[in-house]
């Protein structure tokens, strides 16, 4: 396994928290909008403080695995109909359920380790794994500049809120990888006021949703030389 198969949901955080929103204004400080505009800026600025401020790292994380996993077995069939040179998507339903939660812990903690490389790139690497996270950190920083955000609807109910959001790849190499995406930013409101992202999901239904993200992988894979 490459690194990147295991950090895969720090890079995907990168671009999809981080990536540059347009098209919009501020608005009141206590609003969902504005929470996703303050996880953005905290990732493009490098603040820790601020990004644990606006995003539950631990659920967004295991949020994300859990939804790969289902995402994954549910669609191997169509997965490997459309990557069949790819090893990972020769495998059957059942097979891809156990890898997934035979990888959960480790893949979880890879993240998280790349998310400290990056929100502090003076910090040492002393392992191989810890050099694993650091380069995977400075992936990150080239997918987060290589993407824009736009807000779509926002609908919010009680304390909990959805915001649609429309990503878009730029013109640097990373930025073609995907051209656009499309997924879905759950949060919930503290006691003060303020929203936190909980939870960023897509589907295999929605255009643009769960397999334009595997076929940027696929596009990545092939960039680095991985094929």
């Amino acid at each position: 396994m490459t690194p990147l198969r295991g950090g895969v949901l720090a890079l995907v955080l990168a671009v999809l928290i981080g990536g540059a929103y347009v098209g919009f204004s501020w608005q009141r400080a206590r609003t969902p909008e504005a929470a996703l505009l303050q996880a953005a800026r905290a990732v493009q600025e490098q603040d820790r403080a601020l990004f644990e401020e606006y995003v539950d790292t631990d659920a967004v994380l295991a949020g994300m695995h859990e939804d790969a996993s289902a995402l994954l077995a549910d669609n191997i069939d169509a997965l490997h109909a459309r990557h069949p040179a790819d090893w990972f998507f020769r495998h059957d339903a059942a097979f891809m359920r156990s890898y997934m939660a035979e990888r959960r812990a480790a893949d979880i903690a890879f993240a998280r380790a790349a998310l400290d490389y990056y929100f502090d790139d003076a910090r040492v690497s002393v392992t191989k794994e810890d050099g694993n996270a650091r380069w995977a950190s400075d992936e990150m920083r080239a997918f987060a500049a290589g993407y824009t955000c736009t807000l779509g609807a926002v609908h919010a109910e009680g304390n909990r809120a959805e915001a649609e959001v429309l990503v878009h790849g730029g013109a640097s190499d990373y930025g073609r990888l995907m051209p656009e995406a499309s997924v879905t930013m759950e949060m919930i409101r503290r006691d003060d006021g303020r929203w936190r992202l909980v939870r960023i999901r897509t589907d295999a239904e929605r255009p643009n949703g769960f397999f334009a993200l595997i076929d940027a992988a696929e596009r990545y894979w092939a960039l680095q030389g991985w094929d």
